[in-house]
């Protein structure tokens, strides 16, 4: 393949890096034609952006913002013209659709800031939180404050992840004080019994905690008294608050329903340990969750098949489903699904002579669960390849048992 001179290296990069951007501004825009007519659905998918996650190998946050940057491009033509002319590149792009609907002059005056040749884009990106900031100050309050509440999961790839919780102001205040009550329960009673035993006269301030003593402020697991950093004492605290949460709920029902339990899967003869998903799980974590927590710990067999237990009536046993769950990695079967709220799908269907045994059921979520028995159909061995085919006979795509294979293929244990 013909590649650049050493000597021009740096221009052979430049003009490349602006064909990738005009290409790119070109596949936005059929995105957005994509998305608008919802051609997506003929994959039996919820939206674009799992479509996307699934056919192009996205992160899922990359994927909601290729669609947002891609139909904010058709509300801006200005925007839109220099980025398919190559005169503005993807990251300028991207700071700029961050506005909220400006004016075209706007636009217009932004593209020339961003193709001056005396700005960065880090300037781009100060002009706009600017712009965002005035525009703010002039808008009215919003009417409906409860609209952006949210809590959203990120999981990361070491062991930690990050909740983020969107509340109001009042929920803010309230979650807060719920949280210091639990700091307290959890903290205050240890700290009067450690002061008593040094100086049993001392009178001790049972809401005194000594910030002086925080460590590193990322420690994630559980520490001493006279060692937890704040920032550790929030977690055990936030900790404690869901577990007493789920402990009271349907008058502590709930945490004996399988959706609320921690579940754990061993392989290959005890060797290795990992979540549904096939997330790696620390054995000292297990011995330490299983202390105190509902768990449910599967064993499966080296060939990945969990223990069958077969039961010829319509229902799903707690134990059938358990086994599925394992096997199928948590979530929906269904190509490109990764919803872990599901019914358990008959392969062969019960009206047809179908058994309920554990290899004839597969994890389908709600709505593909209602797309197999409404012209959808899938075929094949859920123990291995599941085919799924469109209501014309044409393809989806297929899928696998999951993680585990994934990562033994690998040499990963």
């Amino acid at each position: 393949m013909d590649g650049p001179d050493d000597l021009d290296v740096g221009g052979w990069l430049v003009k490349h890096r602006a064909d990738l951007d005009r290409a790119e501004a070109e596949w936005l825009e059929r995105l957005a034609e994509f998305d608008r007519d919802g051609l997506w659905a003929l994959d039996g998918h919820f939206s674009c952006a799992t479509w996307l996650v699934w056919r192009t190998d996205m992160a899922r946050s990359t994927a909601f913002e290729k669609l947002r940057i891609a139909h904010e491009l058709t509300r801006r033509p200005v925007i839109a013209d220099a980025f398919r002319q190559g005169r503005l590149s993807y990251s300028a792009v991207r700071a700029i659709t961050r506005m909220d609907r400006p004016d075209q002059q706007v636009d217009e005056a932004l593209v020339d800031l961003a193709q001056s040749g005396q700005t960065t884009i880090l300037d781009i990106e100060r002009v706009v939180r600017s712009y965002m900031l005035y525009a703010d100050q002039e808008r009215p309050p919003a009417e409906d404050p409860q609209r952006v509440r949210d809590v959203r999961i990120r999981r990361g790839d070491d062991g930690t992840g990050q909740i983020a919780i969107t509340l109001s102001d009042i929920e803010i205040e309230e979650f807060a004080a719920a949280l210091q009550a639990f700091i307290d329960l959890r903290y205050r009673s240890e700290l009067v019994d450690q002061t008593s035993a040094e100086d049993p006269d001392a009178s001790a301030d049972p809401g005194a905690v000594d910030e002086s003593s925080a460590e590193d402020p990322g420690a994630f697991e559980e520490a001493p008294v006279e060692k937890a950093s704040r920032a550790a004492r929030k977690a055990d605290a936030f900790i404690d608050l869901i577990n007493a949460g789920l402990a009271g709920a349907d008058q502590g029902h709930a945490a004996g329903d399988d959706r609320y339990m921690v579940h754990l899967v061993t392989r290959d003869g005890g060797q290795s340990l990992s979540l549904l998903n096939g997330t790696p799980f620390h054995p000292s974590d297990a011995a330490r969750i299983n202390c105190d927590c509902s768990t449910v710990n599967h064993f499966v067999r080296d060939n990945g098949e969990p223990l069958n237990l077969g039961r010829r009536t319509r229902e799903w046993t707690t134990a059938q489903r358990r086994s599925i769950n394992v096997r199928d990695g948590g979530h929906c079967r269904f190509p490109g699904c990764q919803f872990t709220h599901y019914d358990i799908h008959h392969l062969q269907w019960w009206e047809a002579g179908g058994a309920t045994d554990v290899a004839n059921g597969v994890c389908e979520c709600r709505r593909h669960h209602r797309m197999l028995h409404a012209g959808y159909r899938v075929e094949g061995d859920p123990y291995g390849e599941l085919r799924f085919y469109r209501p014309d006979d044409t393809f989806v795509g297929a899928t696998y048992p999951a993680s585990a294979r994934a990562l033994s293929a690998v040499g990963v244990r």
